[in-house]
């Protein structure tokens, strides 16, 4: 069995990485995957120039987001593949929920930060774009 974690060490992914860590025993290997957001503003509609330094600054931040999570996977233990991923534009969910097709997982794991109201509304919810997106069974872990 392979089990996809979406990561971003907010205290949900967290949650969710721990959660999904309940399951060693019959998983085969673990995809944590992190996805980079793009960067807000850029469109066809004008030209930007975004300097090289923004996106060395993005992947220095996902490369420490996803040595949190390799930190924690290494004392358990388990086979794992870390993924770090550039949306380019595309919804997050989606890359996600594409991803684990892609890779042969059999279920993703993913946290919520619990957000409601015009917090949704601004910040979209991750989570519950995986579950649209997805082909395979999605389990979300709340924050403790």
């Amino acid at each position: 069995m392979k089990i996809l974690i979406a990561y971003d060490d907010t205290n949900g992914a967290k949650e969710a990485l721990k959660y999904g860590l309940k399951f060693k025993k019959i998983v085969d290997e673990y995809i944590i995957v992190y996805v980079i957001p793009a960067i807000v503003g850029i469109s066809a509609s004008f030209d930007s120039y975004v300097p090289e330094t923004v996106y060395q600054g993005q992947d220095k931040t996902a490369d420490e987001i996803l040595n949190n999570a390799r930190a924690i996977l290494d004392n358990e233990n388990v086979k794992y593949n870390i993924v770090k991923i550039r949306s380019e534009g595309d919804e997050v969910s989606k890359l996600i929920a594409d991803y684990a097709v892609q890779n042969g997982a059999d279920m993703i794991i993913t946290g919520t930060r619990k957000l409601h109201g015009i917090s949704k509304l601004i910040l979209g919810s991750v989570s519950s774009g995986i579950i649209a997106h997805s082909e395979i069974p999605v389990l979300v872990v709340p924050p403790s």
